[in-house]
């Protein structure tokens, strides 16, 4: 009886800890596109589809003929 009451806590445990790990290792990475600079109808068009609609940018980063943009994406 003990035996079974130690299995079942190992399995509750380990359970619990990848149940723990799957929420908290889900966290967003920064989104980001590429993007030609001086082109914001691309930036839309490829935000709105990487974003699957609404999305807020959130900085961008010259390199050199291309922008790089941060987007958060709005559910």
């Amino acid at each position: 009886m003990i035996h079974k009451q130690k299995i079942f806590n190992i399995l509750f445990l380990w359970t619990t800890l990848i149940f723990l790990q799957m929420h908290t290792g889900c966290s967003r990475e920064p989104q980001y596109i590429i993007f030609k600079t001086g082109d914001r109808n691309q930036l839309q068009e490829r935000a709105v589809k990487h974003c699957y609609g609404d999305f807020k940018v959130l900085q961008e980063k010259e390199l050199g003929p291309y922008t790089r943009a941060s987007l958060e994406c709005k559910e």
